[in-house]
């Protein structure tokens, strides 16, 4: 009974298929879609406090706060730029940093800075790095913070 039931089922199938003919002859060239090739553009790695301290010691580059200008008053990251994420200026902003260098972004907790990363890589950045848990995990480490209203030329 079993292999009736799959010589039936068998034999649907082949009638299925040899009805689905396109009409097209064996000749007839089709048209061949074109489709852009993926390729990776940079690295982008979330980093712990200590790791992204030390990293921005031995590989210098950009630090960016991506925080609005109104959330920085717990303090900045010695030499941070900051420019708010849905800041108007924010692409401009980037694009003035050199993209061959670092650069070491991050805001509050670490969830805007993982956007941040991704948009640099796409604006074409080789080497970009998130801070996990944000400003808030450099505090718990110990590490400085300098007032952002003493940092001339920041914002």
């Amino acid at each position: 009974m079993k292999n009736l039931f799959i010589g039936i089922l068998s034999l649907i199938l082949a009638v299925g298929v040899s009805s689905c003919d396109s009409g097209e002859s064996a000749n007839e060239s089709t048209e061949v879609i074109k489709r852009p090739v993926s390729r990776k553009i940079g690295t982008f790695k979330n980093l712990s406090a200590v790791e992204f301290k030390k990293l921005m010691v031995s590989k210098p580059g950009t630090v960016l706060d991506v925080r609005e200008v109104d959330d920085v008053s717990s303090g900045i990251i010695d030499d941070a730029i900051v420019v708010g994420l849905y800041n108007d200026n924010f692409n401009e902003t980037i694009n003035s940093f050199e993209k061959n260098k670092p650069v070491y972004i991050y805001d509050e907790s670490g969830s805007l800075s993982v956007i941040a990363a991704k948009t640099l890589l796409s604006n074409g950045f080789s080497e970009v790095y998130s801070l996990i848990g944000g400003v808030t995990s450099w505090g718990m480490e110990g590490f400085e913070l300098v007032n952002p209203n003493i940092v001339k030329g920041k914002f």
